[in-house]
């Protein structure tokens, strides 16, 4: 059986932006600024606030921080709950894509919307987290920005991520756009071949 190279590199494609989702959920989203400037903590997650990066415990809960900053608050709990979605979507397009590999055709489509649907998981996960970097919500809650914080590896994870996803959408388009067609078969008139 000959695979589509298109759809060897959609499986691979989708294998890696799932992985990196997966890392970049728990990951750091923002970490701690320049040393003359730093933060309270190593690094704020969707969960709670660290004091290194690289430990699993958290030291304060999200809750906690910023319950004075309902909008912020909001924005994480939004950030937390769609990124938990994007995991599963993307392992889904991940699992069907293999599947897609085997010969199921119509699982294109299912696929093609399960990426469109994790571009717009995505996007608002770290759309979400840009706004709290550079937007104050109250007068009470000055930007993460201003609190001494930077972009974190989870932040960056997740728009590699947005990236690699569509760049698989368009890689499911690709056979839609070139049409199939075989060659002209040599019509020959009839003859009085008796």
């Amino acid at each position: 059986m000959a695979y589509s190279v298109p759809l060897i590199l959609y499986v691979i494609i989708q294998f890696a932006a799932f992985l990196l989702v997966l890392a970049g959920t728990p990951s750091g989203m923002f970490r701690s600024g320049s040393p003359s400037f730093p933060g309270p903590f190593g690094c704020i997650t969707l969960w709670g606030l660290k004091l290194t990066c690289a430990s699993v415990d958290y030291n304060v809960t999200i809750h906690f921080f910023f319950r004075n900053c309902r909008n912020r608050l909001n924005l994480f709990r939004a950030a937390q709950g769609l990124a938990i979605v994007t995991i599963f979507v993307y392992g889904a397009a991940f699992i069907l894509g293999l599947i897609l590999l085997y010969g199921c055709s119509f699982l294109r489509w299912v696929c093609l919307a399960l990426n469109i649907v994790g571009i717009a998981t995505l996007c608002v996960v770290w759309a979400a987290l840009a706004v709290m970097y550079n937007k104050t919500d109250d007068p009470q809650c000055s930007t993460v920005r201003e609190m001494g914080y930077r972009f974190g590896a989870g932040f960056v994870l997740f728009l590699v991520s947005w990236i690699l996803d569509i760049i698989n959408t368009f890689m499911l388009l690709l056979p839609c756009t070139v049409p199939a067609t075989k060659a002209p078969e040599k019509v020959e008139s009839p003859t009085a071949e008796e």
